[in-house]
């Protein structure tokens, strides 16, 4: 179990609730299932899935508790490879929101002591999401006593997270005090943030971000997320067909228009060198759905 984060046990549930009811319904074993029985109950779940990667989840979860190696058995791979042509995985955007309208807008907030809390925080939130290309996971991980402070700003993550594994590097991100634009400056906000919070924060709390009510404690990543998605759509961004995650796509697909090299891409968002999920999945096109009108009616 040590070897599963918490998020792979967490999908791993309905797949193996539905393996166990399958098993139990025909009195099949359970850590011992044929090549045919897989196949019987990959196919049932056939019905029930909307892409190949969600049944791809349901092999995975049977194979952890499997004594028989059935990810290996020629008919698995040709029946997983039909799905896969069948229902094949796709990108969850065509194209993503421009980053540059909502960075303008937070740039307007400024001033900060001026600014409440909840909109510093939000601030704060975004722009690190946006700055780092990372998860809300990897953001909620952050702490305190591993930010360094100085004329760069170093934050180091040795918490697990998603992307952990055996001979990666876990996050780490670098911040330059942008002197010439304090209202973008994730130093200047950071430092601000920390004051401001430094009465509510319980002694014990290393965790960067709190909660804005009591009882005042580090919040989850799952808060993050929202704090996110309510920021996005106070900025504009149409969150019914966006998510908190999105910011990753954004940040990573602007980092791309900019120029910048996908392997740094993906070292700064957690990828391997061979991963291609960066060029599959989250590297899409920067629209202005209202560019086209605009300039042909705003003349």
């Amino acid at each position: 179990i040590a070897s599963l984060a918490d998020a792979t046990i967490k999908q791993y549930t309905y797949p193996l609730k539905a393996w166990w009811k399958f098993c139990c319904h025909r009195q099949w074993p359970l850590f011992l299932p044929s090549a045919s029985q897989i196949l019987e109950f990959l196919a049932q779940e056939l019905r029930n899935v909307s892409s190949y990667s969600s049944l791809n989840t349901m092999r995975s979860a049977v194979s952890l508790i499997s004594i028989n190696e059935i990810g290996n058995d020629p008919l698995v791979r040709r029946f997983c490879r039909g799905v896969a042509a069948l229902k094949p995985p796709r990108p969850r955007y065509d194209f993503i929101w421009d980053p540059a309208p909502v960075i303008a807008k937070l740039a307007s907030i400024y001033a900060y002591e001026e600014v409440p809390l909840k909109r510093i925080t939000t601030k704060l939130v975004l722009l690190l999401a946006l700055g780092t290309g990372q998860r809300a996971q990897t953001l909620a991980a952050i702490r305190l006593s591993q930010i360094s402070l100085g004329e760069k700003i170093l934050i180091r993550c040795p918490d697990r997270t998603k992307t952990s594994a055996p001979g990666r590097y876990q996050p780490f991100f670098s911040f330059s005090r942008f002197l010439e634009h304090e209202n973008l400056c994730i130093g200047q906000l950071i430092e601000h943030y920390i004051e401001r919070i430094k009465t509510l924060r319980p002694p014990s709390c290393d965790s960067l971000f709190i909660s804005l009510s009591k009882p005042y404690r580090a919040v989850t990543a799952q808060t993050l997320g929202r704090w996110i998605k309510q920021g996005l759509q106070e900025l504009g961004i149409n969150t019914e067909t966006y998510s908190a995650h999105s910011t990753r796509h954004a940040s990573t697909s602007q980092a791309a228009k900019k120029g910048v090299s996908s392997d740094l891409i993906k070292r700064a968002a957690g990828w391997t060198g061979e991963s291609r999920t960066f060029a599959n999945f989250y590297n899409r096109p920067i629209i202005n759905p209202e560019e086209f009108s605009n300039a042909v009616l705003l003349t």
